[in-house]
């Protein structure tokens, strides 16, 4: 029987070419989206469960509110392992991981930059799973200045030399000794190292101090832990040991301070949500969004449902041509079980034949679809043979899902009517089929309206006045390491004809940089405010063409400048004063002996330093002391000819830098980085809107190819009686173009619920414009009528004569 319904499945797809070629490629490029979208998924999903105790693994995150500034860090302070592990029974372990800056490390005749350089307690190898190549986990970070490096790390500097023992320098400063080599964290890590120095190198990672946060804290709780139970312990202890902290801070009890409607915390976050569902400032490396996944998954899920509608209409369609076939086959003792069989065992046919030709579009796709998602994902079934059973399922399942309407339909004829009259031509008319039609273009009408919005986002972030001119500014990054001689190498460069500008500064607009706790001198602890802090010379406002909205900016004129501070507009907002100016600004200190007094000299016009995700918050800005520098130096050139100017800067560097590789970047590349996840969006979501509307097409194509068919006769019988060849037109596109209006009715409210919730993840957001539904909808309508004129255009100037010949 099995043989039987392969036999007329495969003679079917025969008899019916274009039908088949049809179905086939629709269902493919269908299921070749969906496999793209799930190896997407089920990468993002798979973030950090490489850990053996990923389950059981959780970070320490600070949570609070100091006057109306939300604190929401991916830190914790120096003592909080060591004291959850003494204080908690459910926590076995924890580790500790911080940057103290991106060392220049050099052996021998090679220095290399790093930027996945961190410091770990010994404990680290207990809580990640890490693979070692060579040395001891437990005591690879036992002593100061041990250092464990990846496989590439010890390639790069020494080659096929065995790096253990190795002397590596760092910044001329510091000599680490290798004591291990390991394989580095794969890809589907929220962050990952290439040194990772023993912590216990530093004396503040010993520190009893609470309220400066600057410590990644990872905890393991015991097997079947509750975390809201320990999150309860958590709270108990910041009182026990933050409460007296902040009353020597800032004069107040901890119960005093919480009445006055601030906040001060901790929770805990599974490791495995990090990559997902963190959006916390100082994340050690930009994290994805859950929101993509769903985007992404019901995108896929539009896609096959579209080429599945397909299947659907172009099969019902087809009744009539089959409708004597099911009457002859039922009168000659088919019962409708078996006919229903018949009818899914050629849908299910089909969908095998378009599951490998989806395979094969995925293996062509793959590397461009990576480039487009930022991926490195593949397909390999050939070392991933489990997965086979679940591609031959899904095609299963696609297959009865697809052809289990139009079985049960066909199935249904009665065989008397079938074979004595022409009933089944009204099928055409089908609420069902319209239906499905309609769904198919509000489905693309959403994704046009929403690439259009996510387009015009992008675009408004990018042209955006910042409030700082991002234009003709050159970053060169890892100035820290010529140390004292950054004034002597900004002289130098300041001289260039093209220069207009140089500054050197601890951050940049888009970087994090630090925060500390401020209040008004003569002001209650309770309205401090945490601020933004940002360290420069005198030339940073010229150099970034920030303006005054007060005062003035520092000076050389005035050397008392070192202990006066510039805010923004933000800071005097939230402090809800008029005239900041001459005003004494405190920061906070351990104790209140040791907070320091500085005198607002100026408030600059706000400006976005942080990415448009964020509103403007307050911030302070600290000029450089004597001898203190930053990591970035900014320079600002005049327009053209940059590469000479750029050229001029490397052979400067050269001279000051000694081996060190001159590592620039254009900020307004720079702050394009930003935004990086929108960009990505934008450009997936374009792709596949194009395939949705390219599958709804193949079957718009073939129903108007059935439609046309079916109208022959009265096509001629039309054009005999006078109709024109655009009356013709009209009359085929008319109902087509009746389906894609009620489709924008039903796509634009969906359309614009989805972006509007999209759009309020910025604080700063384009307004949806009418313009984009009238667009989408009016390009969703030429693109149905384009793929119906074929059929349409051909059928009315087709002869009359042959018209009424037909059957």
């Amino acid at each position: 029987m099995v043989k039987n319904y392969l036999r007329i499945a495969i003679r079917n797809l025969k008899k019916y070419k274009a039908f088949s070629f049809i179905n086939i490629i629709g269902l493919a490029v269908g299921t070749a989206c969906c496999i793209l979208i799930f190896l997407y998924v089920a990468d993002e999903l798979s973030y950090d469960k490489f850990n053996v105790k990923a389950d059981q693994i959780y970070r320490i995150y600070l949570q609070g509110r100091i006057h109306n500034s939300e604190l929401n860090v991916a830190a914790s302070p120096a003592p909080m392992g060591l004291a959850m592990l003494n204080n908690i029974p459910e926590v076995e372990n924890f580790t500790r991981v911080r940057s103290f800056g991106f060392p220049v490390m050099r052996y021998k005749n090679k220095a290399f930059s790093e930027e996945k350089f961190y410091w770990a307690d010994s404990t680290f190898f207990q809580i990640f799973t890490v693979k070692f190549l060579e040395g001891n986990p437990n005591n690879a970070l036992t002593k100061p200045n041990n250092v464990v490096i990846t496989e590439a790390t010890a390639k790069k500097y020494f080659g096929d030399e065995d790096p253990m023992g190795k002397i590596l320098n760092a910044d001329h400063r510091r000599d680490y000794i290798v004591t291990g080599v390991v394989k580095g964290f794969p890809r589907n890590s929220h962050f990952h190292f290439d040194f990772l120095a023993s912590l216990s190198t530093y004396e503040d990672s010993r520190s009893t101090f609470w309220l400066s946060n600057n410590y990644s804290t990872y905890i393991v709780l015991h097997k079947g832990t509750d975390p809201d139970k320990v999150l309860g312990t958590m709270k108990e202890m910041v009182k026990k040991y933050v409460g007296p902290q902040i009353k020597a801070a800032a004069g107040v009890s901890l119960e005093q301070f919480e009445s006055a409607g601030n906040k001060y915390g901790y929770n805990l976050q599974p490791l495995a949500s990090i990559h997902l569902h963190s959006h916390l400032d100082y994340e050690m490396e930009p994290n994805s969004d859950i929101s993509y996944i769903y985007i992404f998954s019901a995108i896929a899920l539009a896609i096959l449902l579209i080429a599945s509608i397909n299947f659907m209409n172009l099969s019902t369609a087809r009744s009539e041509r089959r409708a004597k076939e099911v009457g002859i086959r039922k009168a000659l003792g088919s019962n409708r079980q078996q006919l229903i069989r018949q009818f899914i065992a050629e849908s299910v046919l089909m969908s095998l034949f378009s599951v490998l030709v989806a395979i094969g579009i995925v293996e062509l796709l793959v590397p461009f679809f990576n480039d487009l998602a930022g991926k490195q994902i593949n397909l390999d079934l050939l070392n991933n043979i489990s997965s086979v059973p679940l591609i031959l399922a899904f095609a299963l399942i696609v297959g009865i899902v697809a052809g289990i309407y139009p079985a049960f339909y066909l199935s249904s004829f009665d065989p008397a009517l079938i074979l004595k009259s022409d009933t089944i031509k009204g099928s055409r008319k089908s609420l069902l089929r319209s239906g499905l039609v309609i769904f198919q273009f509000a489905v693309s009408i959403v994704l046009f309206v929403g690439t259009f919005i996510i387009h015009d986002q992008l675009s408004y972030i990018q042209n955006k006045n910042l409030g700082f001119n991002k234009e003709h500014v050159v970053i060169i990054n890892k100035t820290d390491d010529i140390g004292k001689q950054i004034e002597s190498f900004k002289l130098e460069v300041a001289n260039y004809p093209k220069v207009v500008s140089v500054c050197n500064t601890t951050s940049i607009p888009g970087e994090q940089g630090g925060d500390s706790a401020y209040k008004l001198e003569g002001s209650s602890a309770n309205k401090s405010l945490d601020l933004r802090v940002l360290i420069c010379d005198y030339n940073f406002i010229k150099t970034y063409g920030i303006n005054m909205a007060d005062g003035r900016f520092f000076s050389r004129e005035h050397p008392s400048d070192t202990i006066a501070v510039v805010v923004n507009q933000a800071a005097v907002n939230s402090f809800g004063i008029t005239n900041p100016v001459g005003r004494n600004l405190v920061q906070l200190g351990r104790t209140a002996d040791q907070s320091v007094n500085y005198r607002i000299i100026g408030v600059v016009k706000d400006f976005n330093y942080e990415s448009l995700h964020q509103k403007i918050r307050p911030m302070v800005i600290h000029l450089f002391s004597t001898g203190n520098f930053g990591n970035f130096v900014s320079v600002r050139i005049a327009a053209g000819n940059y590469q000479n100017t750029i050229a001029s800067l490397e052979n400067t560097w050269k001279k000051f830098a000694d081996d060190q590789a001159f590592e620039y970047i254009f900020f307004d590349q720079k702050w394009e980085h930003l935004y990086f996840a929108e960009q990505r969006t934008s450009k997936v979501s374009l792709v596949f809107s194009v395939l949705a509307i390219f599958i709804a097409c193949l079957g718009l194509l073939g129903l108007a190819a059935f439609v046309t068919e079916q109208r022959t006769k009265e096509i001629g019988i039309r054009k005999v009686l006078g109709a024109s060849v655009p009356e013709i037109f009209v009359l085929l596109s008319k109902e087509f173009t009746k389906w894609v209006l009620i489709a924008n009715v039903i796509a634009w409210p969906a359309a614009y619920y989805i972006m509007d919730n999209w759009l309020s993840n910025f604080a700063y957001r384009v307004s949806i414009n009418l313009w984009i539904f009238l667009i989408s909808g009016a390009l969703a309508l030429f693109i149905a009528i384009f793929t119906v004129s074929t059929h349409a255009l051909r059928a009315a100037r087709s002869n009359p004569v042959k018209s009424l010949r037909y059957e």
